[in-house]
This record gives structure tokens, C-alpha cells and sequence, in this order.
């Protein structure tokens, strides 16, 4: 008998009640069928498209993947797309407050983190202000979405800059995987409501649409030591439709688009000026700790993408996406605007090759609203991104060794042209093994913060005779600010060493040079202002290690532990606040998950979820003493399905103690830590 991973059902609410009102009990208690068992070899046959623009089964990429499945997220007990995230290795996931979260690939973690690009079914979801990602705008109805790609290791050579560490593609349902209705509520105490609704349907002639509506209220965070209410709840409006369909059995077609509606609380730090007359009350240091600040956050997007079967051999896709979006917070106003058009072209010129080339062309425009606090500089900008890539996949000996390389080009407003080539060899000995090897170059390229920019970090008060006045200390962008840049070495090795076991290995070693630092504009005197610049150095080194095993056809065990060590140089670096310690601080050197997912019964089953994360002696620059201790998440769920399409199921998460720090943000932000909560939830669908 093949051991399996089991696909979860939904039961149907509507059918359940009128049986409940209209129907003898008897009735009510219909047979279930069995669950529908997914063998593992399919698990490692699965399509990947994030890694080489194509479609291509686990066994064969040359790169460190996982696929975080739907229904992975389903028994995860997650209710966020970030949450989900820390199912995958080498991933850290660290949470600031009720709505930040702090997230990155291969170490470089901050509130900021900059070197990991996400995506939604292709669309590039950063933020061009810190070329980081503000991850409560990034949200969709968990149900739609089909898998999410995890890539470890640099991905520029086909998706370009920012594609440093790691890349996600969150990428949802086709619209014809989701007709009928399907609706979801849940309570808890720190999800205090949430609700989910989505329609699907047949249009027409091979056309299929969803629409769908979610809604969040989440609680504020716990406030240390004072153990008050954080000011920092989460409210959340969130809309959505999908069309798919053909116009000739050659050509397919999406539109999708979304629109939110966020309040996100905060408490924040407000630095007042001190050359202001009514800023006298708040001297001598001109801050005020602890400011409720009701901050927004709003935008749309559109994505429609045509794709062409030329042939067996050829395909064409063409993809463009407009997003807008808008946030406003006491530091700074901001609004994006971002036209994205890309196309690809897959072909075999030779029978051993599979060719894949493409064209990019990305305008941002922006505008900003200053305030004391924070100001961008110019306010308002747009700049344009030209990119070309090619990628040939050779076909070395027949179904046993590939060669894959390729490069990136692509010209941006800031540093020019950029060149993000990569080598890649793959050996399949056989159906259940492979071995992989890579080397490869990536950049990370400048944000508007680091250009041009002028943030208060620190206002020293007067001592006179020495400081007559109160000194406004900033950190300053820089015009001249460079690219970071990457060269990064793997390998990898998966193996199903037996039916019921996979195992999934990577290794890395990652050279960084003209990474991001902070230098005095004044060397010589005790107090002075910071500028960007790119006077660090550092090398990175690690291992992450994946285990998927079924002891039993009913009982699943998943576990994963990654490894890594950082050590950063000064490359001609005065670094006054010993900020390269960050750097090497703020990511986590040992970080260790266990999953137990149980069928108890056909209609019961009892998920389990331990994971351990490793102290962090450092996470924001502005808190250098700041370090937050080794924690344990125990999380638990028990699910019952009592009828057709319908699910209940009850869920705790952060067992093992009331409150714990997860990560420090920036002086500007209140610490806050993390609660334990629980929540109970309803899925229907028919």
C-alpha cells in the first residue's frame, strides 16, 4: 500500500443546516468518502515555475525549493500569508507587532529587509521605498491560492535585482479550480473576526471567473513590561476576481486584479522640531514616546496575461500589471505607481536545448509627503527599468545530465547596467535522486531611501556651553549610492531513499560585497549626522536540510533545520555605531521545525506544529543593546468535518508560554511581543 499525503475536505454548510431543521438526525449524519491521498513521488513531480520561468517537475530544478502546498497551508492553522511562510526551510519569519513582520531568506533580516523578492502569480509585490516588502498589504483569500514556490539562493539570473537571497511566488487557484461558492468565518482572541466569501463560475465558451471578499479585525499585540494593550490592531477590507479562458485552442488568457483597505494602529516615537515654539514643551530631548498613530494603507492592482502554444517545442506569454498603491503614516505619506510589461519566449532550437528568452520594462513613479521626521528627496520621481534575459538548458546525456546558464541584463535610473549571470548542473542518476551545483551572480539595487532621503534618528539636547542648541541628527541617502552585489555557490541533493521517505539537502556559501553601511558625515566630532554608503563586506555560509516521512497512511512528519553564520568586514568602513554587527546579529543561526499531521478518522484529524528559533543578538540599528532570547512555538489543531463540504476546526498557536519577543524594530516603532492565541474557524463550500 503507497503511503500518501492527504488532500483536506470541505463540508457544506447550507446542506448541513437544512438537514439539521428539515430532516431526520438519521439523515443528517451522511457517509464521507475516504480522503484523497496524494503518493509522495507525485509530491516531487510537482510543477515549479518560479525558478526558470517554466514549468518543471521538483526532481529537476537546480536550485534549493520547497512548495508550500494548499493544502499545507489549510492544516497549518495560518490565517496570513506571512505566517504561512515559516513552513518553509532556510526561511526566517519573525514577527514585530500585530501588522509588521520582518522576513528573509539566508540571514540580512531586518524591519527592512531588502534582499527577497516576493511575487503574486508573477506580480512583483516590494515596496521600490526600501525595496523591501510591507507584508499587511500582501493578502488574499488563503483558499485561492494553489502553492506557494519558496526559492533559497539568488533568482536574478532569469527575475532580476532584489532577487538576492531568495524568491516567493504566491500564486493562486485557476478560476476553473474554483467554481461554486465557498465561505469562511473565524474567531479567536487575538484574530478577533475574519470572515471569507468567494464565487465561481462557468462564463462561457472555455471561460471561467471568481470573485471574492475577506475581511480581518486582529487584535493589538502585548506592550512590555507594562503588559497594556500595544495600539497596534489590524483591520482589513480586501476584494478580488480571476478570469480565465481560451480565444482559440492555442490561446489562454487571465485578467485578475485586486483592491484593499487597511487601518493598521501603531504606537509610535515622534521626534519634534525643536526650532518649532510649541515644540518647547517636549525639550530637552524632543520626543514623545508611546503616539497613537492610525496609520492606512490602500492600493489596487490589474494583471492580465495571454499565453500561446506555437508549438510542442513553443510558447509565447506576454504579462502586464499596473499597481497603485497608497500609505499613510505620521513619519511619511507615500504613493506608488508601478507599469510593469513583460514577455517570454520558450523554444528548442536544438533538439538538446530548451531556450527560454524574454524583454522587461518597468516605470515607477512616486510622490511623497513630507514631514519633519522623514523626507524624500526629490518628493515626487519616476524612474524606468529596461531588462533582457536568456536562459538555455543543455541536455548534456540523455535524462541524466543538464547544463543550465544564463544572465540577466537590465538598466536602471540609479546605477546603470547590471549583468546577473548563472551556472547551473543538474544530474539525475536516477528517478529518486538528484544532484545539483550552482554559482551565481545577483544585485540588489539602490531604494528611494537610500538615494535621496533625510529621517530623523536622534535629537541630542543642548549642554551648553558645549551644544548651545538641541543637534537634529539624520540619516542622510546618498546619490552616489551603488548596488549590492552577490556571488553566490550551492549545491543540493534530493533523494527518496523509500516510498514512504523524502529527503532534500543544501548547501551555500555567499560572498557579499558593497553592502549597505552608515558613515559620518563628520568623522571628527562627537555627534554628527550618517549617510548610506556601501563600505561592508561579508560572507555567508550554511545548510538547510528537509525531511518529509509517512509512518503510517493515516500520519504524516515533516521536519527541517537550517543552519547559518554570517561574519561581515569593513571595506573601508568607519561604521561610528558598529552597525556591520547587524548584519551578522539579526538572522537566526539554527532554526528547527517539526510537523505531525494525524487522520485520526476519516471525518477527525490532529495537526501538530513545533518549531524552535534561534536568539537574535541584534535587530535594528537604532537598538544596538536590544536582543531578543531563543523561543519554542508549539501550535495544535483538531479538525472535524461532521458533513459534506463542511469544516470546523479549532486551533491554538504559541502554546508553551503567554507572550514572547519575536523582533525589534526600529526606535520609531513601540516593542511589542507576540501572544498566545487561539481561534476556531468555519469552512464551507458547494
Amino acid at each position: 500500500m503507497q503511503n500518501r499525503m492527504w488532500l483536506g475536505r470541505r463540508r457544506n454548510l447550507p446542506l448541513l443546516c437544512a438537514t439539521l431543521v428539515f430532516m431526520p438526525l438519521s439523515q443528517a449524519k451522511e457517509s464521507v468518502d475516504a480522503y484523497l491521498d496524494t503518493p509522495l513521488e507525485d509530491l516531487l513531480s510537482m510543477a515549479v515555475t518560479s525558478v526558470a520561468k517554466k514549468k518543471q517537475s521538483l526532481s529537476e530544478v537546480a536550485a534549493a525549493t520547497f512548495i508550500i502546498t494548499r493544502e499545507d497551508i489549510r492544516r497549518s492553522s495560518t490565517t496570513s500569508i506571512p505566517e504561512v511562510l515559516r513552513l518553509a526551510p532556510g526561511i526566517q519569519v519573525a514577527r514585530i507587532d500585530a501588522n509588521k513582520w520582518a522576513i528573509s531568506s539566508r540571514g540580512f533580516n531586518n524591519q527592512f529587509a531588502n534582499k527577497l523578492l516576493v511575487m503574486i502569480d508573477g506580480r512583483t509585490v516590494y515596496t521600490p521605498s526600501y525595496s523591501g516588502v510591507y507584508w499587511d498589504a500582501q493578502d488574499t483569500l488563503l483558499e485561492d491560492v494553489e502553492r506557494i514556490e519558496v526559492i533559497r539562493g539568488p533568482g536574478a539570473a532569469v527575475w532580476g535585482a532584489n532577487a538576492v537571497n531568495g524568491v516567493i511566488n504566491i500564486i493562486t487557484r485557476p478560476a476553473s479550480r474554483t467554481e461554486g461558492a465557498y465561505f469562511t468565518v473565524a474567531a479567536g482572541s487575538e484574530e478577533k473576526s475574519m470572515a471569507g466569501f468567494r464565487y465561481g463560475a462557468d462564463i462561457g465558451d472555455e471561460a471561467f471567473a471568481r470573485f471574492y471578499l475577506k475581511y480581518t479585525d486582529r487584535d493589538a499585540s502585548w506592550l512590555p513590561p507594562s503588559g497594556a494593550d500595544a495600539g497596534d490592531a489590524w483591520r482589513s477590507w480586501r476584494a478580488g476576481f480571476r478570469a480565465d479562458g481560451r480565444f482559440t485552442p492555442q490561446d489562454l488568457w487571465t485578467l485578475q486584479g485586486d483592491s484593499y483597505d487597511s487601518q493598521l494602529n501603531q504606537l509610535v516615537v515622534q521626534w519634534m522640531d525643536p526650532q518649532d515654539l510649541a515644540s518647547a514643551p517636549y525639550a530637552p530631548y524632543y520626543m514623545i514616546p508611546g503616539v497613537e498613530d492610525d496609520a492606512t494603507s490602500s492600493g489596487w492592482n490589474l494583471l492580465g496575461r495571454w499565453e500561446r502554444t506555437v508549438s510542442e517545442t513553443s510558447n509565447l506569454q506576454l504579462q502586464l500589471y499596473y499597481d497603485h498603491t497608497e500609505r499613510s503614516e505620521l513619519i511619511i505619506d507615500q504613493v506608488h505607481d508601478t507599469l510593469d510589461i513583460d514577455f517570454q519566449h520558450q523554444l528548442r532550437p536544438l533538439p538538446t536545448h530548451d531556450l527560454i528568452w524574454g524583454l522587461g520594462y518597468r516605470r515607477i513613479s512616486d510622490d511623497f509627503s513630507n514631514t519633519f521626521q522623514g523626507k524624500m528627496l526629490p518628493q515626487s520621481s519616476t524612474r524606468d527599468l529596461f531588462s533582457a534575459f536568456i536562459q538555455d538548458e543543455i541536455e548534456l546525456a540523455p535524462q541524466s545530465w543538464r547544463l543550465i546558464i544564463g544572465s540577466r541584463f537590465e538598466h536602471n535610473d540609479y546605477t546603470g547596467s547590471e549583468i546577473q549571470p548563472s551556472l547551473r548542473l543538474l544530474w539525475t542518476p536516477d528517478a529518486r535522486t538528484t544532484l545539483w551545483g550552482a554559482v551565481s551572480r545577483a544585485v540588489r539595487t539602490p531604494s528611494r531611501l537610500e538615494r535621496g532621503s533625510r529621517m530623523v534618528s536622534m535629537i541630542v539636547p543642548a549642554m551648553p556651553p558645549f551644544l548651545p542648541e538641541p543637534v537634529v541628527l539624520h540619516s542622510l541617502g546618498n546619490e552616489d549610492f551603488d548596488s549590492e552585489k552577490l556571488v553566490a555557490w550551492e549545491l543540493g541533493y534530493r533523494v527518496q531513499p523509500r516510498e514512504n521517505l523524502s529527503l532534500d539537502l543544501a548547501l551555500f556559501y555567499n560572498e557579499y560585497d558593497d553592502l549597505q553601511s552608515f558613515e559620518s558625515i563628520r568623522p571628527t566630532l562627537p555627534v554628527s549626522d550618517v549617510m548610506f554608503d556601501n563600505k561592508l563586506a561579508a560572507n555567508s555560509q550554511g545548510l538547510e536540510l528537509m525531511a518529509d516521512w509517512w509512518p503510517q497512511d493515516w500520519w504524516r512528519l515533516q521536519g527541517s533545520y537550517s543552519y547559518l553564520q554570517v561574519d561581515t568586514f569593513l571595506a573601508g568602513s568607519q561604521d561610528p555605531e558598529d552597525n556591520n554587527s547587524l548584519v551578522e546579529d539579526s538572522s537566526p543561526e539554527h532554526q528547527f521545525s517539526l510537523r505531525s499531521l494525524m487522520n485520526l478518522r476519516d471525518d477527525l484529524q490532529l495537526d501538530i506544529w513545533l518549531y524552535r528559533v534561534g536568539a537574535l543578538k541584534r535587530t535594528a540599528y537604532s537598538r544596538p543593546h536590544m536582543s531578543i532570547p531563543a523561543y519554542t512555538s508549539l501550535n495544535l489543531r483538531l479538525a472535524w468535518m461532521p458533513a459534506r463540504n463542511l469544516e470546523l476546526s479549532l486551533a491554538g498557536r504559541n502554546l508553551l508560554d503567554s507572550h514572547h519577543p519575536e523582533f525589534v524594530g526600529e526606535n520609531f516603532l513601540t516593542v511589542t511581543e507576540v501572544e498566545r492565541s487561539w481561534h476556531v474557524q468555519l469552512r464551507w463550500d458547494y
